[in-house]
This record gives structure tokens, C-alpha cells and sequence, in this order.
């Protein structure tokens, strides 16, 4: 499996061609399983999917600038109208995250070597109340891992930010960010009081104890400051990420061994009916006939029952049932009766069953007519019941491996992470507050 999403969608198909072959209690646990995976807030893939928010001047495009180490956003061709969303993603990046931006309608992307692992939307400014904004903002906010919302020191305050935008989305409050650019302008001693005071403006719309950060993505004639630290904010995501997709991997494998279990599949979901079925099949035929006597008849009725009696067992309680029904004793009499009476010529029955209308199977040429007959009166309907289960099986099969695969690969990514912590990609984690920051200057008057 390529991805994540991959997965979910085979666990949806386990869940799907469970109804009918296990009992409908566990089918609807394993949906409702299946339906809390998908309901889980953030990007379910590989690759961490930070969107970035804020008003006109607060330096959304220099942050991704700065972790990209190079200008990328300011190409015009990348994005020619500013209230377009723009993305940055990794180089080839996972199919999932491509869906991702086709679903938002983002239209604009930038393949990064920076973002092996992470991939940045650059939201248009949010300027005024208009709804379109907000809503964009919280139709992203269940499909991304985090919201960056940046601030400037000249209107950290602003009250159609705080009350039209953050205080309604106040119950995402665990997938916010928050940083507060530009601090060159500010000087060191009003860094404390201008970050305690945006504290507490956040904690008023309802964020208690956020991620903040502070910084100078592009300060004028000096290196940035701070996105080190925003960066190792952005590792201690990717790794909690990791755990996370580790835990809907394990919860898919729980789903996947419980259909299993109940419908039986593990040790093989066929249970050698074409072999047993072929066997009993020219057992029956030889002995039954024009000539054939009671004796035989009852011999061919008692191994027509003891095969689907054991068919029905291996099939399960649910397809048990309907192995009964199928080949019930009255039905199985009437087959052995009819074959029996048959004289040499009898119609062809190109009815061969589920899996004949599958493969295009024929009667082949020169067949007994008699054994055509005994498929379509038993043969052809128990394959089709035997079809399901087979089915079942081999689906429960490719998402237990796709799961294993996934999950070795997700758990390496973990490692290698953890063998060059000082790589490139960009990353996040919780930051302290700045010792100093650095710059001289005016000092404007704090949020208005």
C-alpha cells in the first residue's frame, strides 16, 4: 500500500464484504471501528501537514520562506493572485497529500528538498470577517496536523482576528500554533510583556497554555531568529505523528484480526471445496443412472449431505445458515432424484455459478449432461455462497500485509529521524520563551 488513506480504504472494503459472512453484530462493531479511524482530526499520512493563518504583513510567506532556506513563495508564476492558497510539499510527494490539496482546490504547489517530511499551505490573508475566510479555515482544520496562526507586534491585538476568527475556532485549540513574528521591531525589554500580554488576549478567546513562539523570520540585514527552535517544534510533531499513525495502524490490524476471527479466514478462506466438491461430484455420477437402485440413491444423498454438512461447518455460522438453506435435504433429494431419472441426453445448463459468470467458464465439451445438472442444482449455488468468503479472506489478507508494510515503514521513518536529528527537514516542538531576541529600535505601541 502506497499510503495511509490506502489502508482506511481497505479496512472499509474488509468492513463492506464482512456483511453477510460474519455475524451482524461484530460487522457493526468493525464499522463503527472502521468509522472512528476516519473521524480522527489531522492528515491521515506520512507527511505532517501544517497550514499557516494570519493577517496582511505578518510574515506567513517568509516563515516557509525561512525553513525553506531560500525565497520560494514570491515566485509570481507559483501563485499569481495573493488571496490563492499556496503549498510548499516535499519532493515526490505521498499520493494522499496530492488528494489532500486536489480536495481543498489548492492549485498552487511547490515541490521543496527542505520539506521531506512536511508540507506547508500558505493561507490567503485573513483581513476582515468575510465568511468565506473562516470557513476555509475551519474546513482545513480536521484535515491538517496543526494550524500556524501568526502575529506582527503592530496588531497582535486585533479584534476581528481574536473575536470573528480564533474565538470561534477556540475548540481546535489542541491543533494551534501561534507565533509572533517580527520581533527585530520590538526592543528586548518589551519582547516579555508584548508575549505575556498576547498569552493572555489567547487565553481570553479560549487557548489556555498555547504554543507560542517568537521570531524574525526576515529581519532586515541579520540571519532569522527563532526558527531553530520552531523547527524542533516540528520534529516533536513528526515523531508524535509517528505514534499516532502507529495507533490507527494497530486499531486497523484489531479490525482486520476481528473480521478474520469471525468469519474464520486465517487459516485459508477456500476450504478445498473444488477438490472435495469435484470428488463427491464423480462419486455420485457413478453410481447413479437408469439402473441404479434405492441403494444408490441413498448412498449419493448421504454424500451429497455429508459434504455441504461440512461446508457448512467450515463456512461458518452465518454462511453455515445459508449452506442449509441451499442444500437442504429436500433440495439434495430432488437433485439425486433428477440425475438419477435423467436418461442419456439432457440440456446443457451453461449456468455454471458465480464463478463461471467471473472467469467465463463453460461446460466442457463432451461433459456428462447429468453433472451439469448437479451444478446447477448444488454445484454452482454453494460456489457462489463459497465466492463471498474466498473473497472475504483474500481482502482481510491484503490489509493485514498492507498494515505490516505501513507500519515497518512509518517505524523506520522514526528511526532514521532519530539517527540524524540535525537533517534539514524542517520541524516544530513546544518553545520556551526567547532568553533575548536581536534588534534595536523603536518600540510601537504593544497590539493596537
Amino acid at each position: 500500500m502506497r499510503d495511509v488513506p490506502e489502508l482506511l480504504d481497505a479496512i472499509d472494503l474488509v468492513v463492506a464484504r464482512s456483511h453477510g459472512v460474519i455475524p451482524p453484530d461484530e460487522a457493526g462493531l468493525a464499522a463503527q471501528l472502521a468509522g472512528e479511524i476516519r473521524e480522527r482530526r489531522g492528515f491521515l499520512g506520512e507527511t505532517l501537514v501544517l497550514a499557516i493563518a494570519g493577517g496582511t504583513g505578518t510574515g506567513k510567506s517568509s516563515l516557509v520562506n525561512a525553513l525553506a532556506g531560500e525565497i520560494i513563495t514570491s515566485v509570481s508564476v507559483l501563485r499569481p493572485h495573493t488571496d490563492e492558497p499556496f503549498a510548499v510539499v516535499p519532493q515526490d510527494p505521498e499520493p494522499a497529500v496530492t488528494v489532500l490539496l486536489d480536495t481543498l482546490d489548492i492549485a498552487y504547489r511547490h515541490e521543496h528538498a527542505a520539506f521531506t517530511r512536511t508540507a506547508i499551505i500558505d493561507l490567503p490573508d485573513i483581513d476582515s470577517i468575510a465568511d468565506w475566510h473562516r470557513q476555509r479555515v475551519e474546513d482545513l482544520i480536521p484535515r491538517v496536523d496543526g494550524v500556524i496562526w501568526l502575529f506582527d507586534p503592530d496588531k497582535y491585538r486585533d479584534p476581528i482576528v481574536h473575536d470573528e476568527f480564533l474565538a470561534q475556532l477556540a475548540e481546535h485549540h489542541s491543533q494551534f500554533i501561534f507565533a509572533l513574528n517580527k520581533i527585530d521591531k520590538l526592543r528586548p525589554n518589551d519582547l516579555p510583556n508584548v508575549r505575556q500580554d498576547l498569552l493572555d488576549t489567547l487565553a481570553a478567546d479560549g487557548y489556555m497554555r498555547p504554543a507560542l513562539f517568537a521570531m524574525a523570520a526576515d529581519p532586515p540585514g541579520i540571519a532569522p531568529r527563532g526558527i531553530d527552535l520552531f523547527r524542533e517544534h516540528v520534529m516533536e510533531r513528526i515523531d508524535t505523528k509517528a505514534v499516532m499513525l502507529h495507533k490507527v495502524i494497530g486499531d486497523a490490524v484489531r479490525i482486520v484480526r476481528m473480521v478474520g476471527d469471525a468469519a474464520g479466514v486465517w487459516q485459508g478462506a477456500a476450504i478445498d471445496f473444488e477438490r472435495s466438491w469435484s470428488r463427491v461430484r464423480s462419486e455420485v455420477l457413478a453410481g447413479l443412472g437408469p439402473e441404479s437402485s434405492q441403494a444408490d440413491r441413498e448412498d449419493a444423498l448421504c454424500r451429497l449431505e455429508d459434504l455441504t454438512a461440512l461446508i457448512a461447518v467450515r463456512a461458518g455460522p452465518i454462511l453455515g445458515d445459508e449452506v442449509r438453506r441451499i442444500a437442504d435435504r429436500a433440495t439434495i433429494e430432488a437433485a439425486v432424484t433428477e440425475v438419477a431419472s435423467a436418461a442419456g441426453s439432457v440440456p446443457v445448463d451453461s449456468a455454471v455459478g458465480l464463478w463461471g459468470r467471473l472467469t467465463g467458464a463453460e461446460p466442457a465439451e463432451g461433459d456428462d449432461p447429468r453433472g451439469v445438472m448437479l451444478e446447477a442444482k448444488l454445484g454452482g449455488p454453494l460456489r457462489d455462497v463459497l465466492w463471498r468468503r474466498a473473497l472475504l479472506g483474500a481482502t482481510v489478507v491484503h490489509a493485514a500485509v498492507g498494515a505490516a508494510q505501513l507500519d515497518d515503514r512509518i517505524g523506520s521513518l522514526g528511526r532514521d529521524a532519530a539517527d540524524d536529528p540535525e537533517g534539514s527537514e524542517p520541524r516544530l516542538e513546544e518553545l520556551a520563551p526567547l532568553p533575548h531576541v536581536a534588534g534595536e529600535g523603536a518600540s510601537p505601541a504593544p497590539g493596537q
